[in-house]
């Protein structure tokens, strides 16, 4: 399927050599499937093309992310958000890019705009969780795990999460069925930080 999605939208782009939103598309598809050459290479595209347009600053700055171009992510992403503000993408992806370039206080506040912006995305929630769990708010976390599973009761992730916490906590039996559960889930849908290439550890 996601074969046939790429070379559809490599059709288009021959076709449409000029249209930004076909690259993102293009560079999104490469991303998810892990080829990152491609990727950086249709993200570039898109934003040479239109780079005043949200969603190719957001594309090209989750290809940074993927090569560990922090400096690359967080420009993109923080152009993203002065052209649209409201975009929780693009607060999601700064959130990721400045976690992983160790401030975790600025990361977990840029997650909490997003849930904001867009509460009833399960996979915001789940990140919001894992940077409180990072933090040691085992409270806070444990109840965004709660809401992305009550928001996608078929994304892996936040069982993934919530299995570590309950490990962490001496909660051993309630962590090996969120574990199981997770690994069953995984079986109908990827995990989203494994699908970006974001998180290098299996569910």
């Amino acid at each position: 399927e996601d074969d046939g999605a790429l070379q559809s939208l490599e059709r288009a782009a021959d076709l449409a050599p000029d249209n930004a939103l076909v690259w993102a598309h293009l560079a999104e598809l490469h991303l998810a499937s892990g080829y990152l050459k491609k990727s950086a290479a249709a993200a570039e595209k898109a934003i040479s093309l239109t780079p005043r347009l949200s969603r190719t600053q957001i594309v090209f700055g989750f290809s940074a992310l993927v090569r560990v171009d922090l400096n690359g992510a967080k420009e993109a992403f923080t152009q993203a958000i002065r052209l649209d503000s409201a975009d929780p993408m693009a607060r999601l992806g700064l959130a990721l890019a400045l976690i992983r370039a160790g401030d975790l206080e600025a990361g977990r506040a840029e997650l909490e705009i997003a849930a904001g912006l867009n509460p009833n995305s399960a996979i915001i929630r789940s990140y919001l969780g894992k940077a409180f769990f990072d933090e040691r708010q085992e409270t806070d976390a444990e109840k965004q795990y709660t809401i992305a599973k009550s928001l996608d009761a078929n994304d892996p992730t936040p069982f993934f999460y919530n299995a570590i916490l309950k490990q962490t906590t001496n909660r051993p039996v309630e962590a090996l069925q969120d574990v199981e559960q997770s690994i069953a889930l995984n079986d109908n849908r990827a995990v989203y930080r494994s699908s970006l290439l974001l998180d290098q550890d299996l569910a």
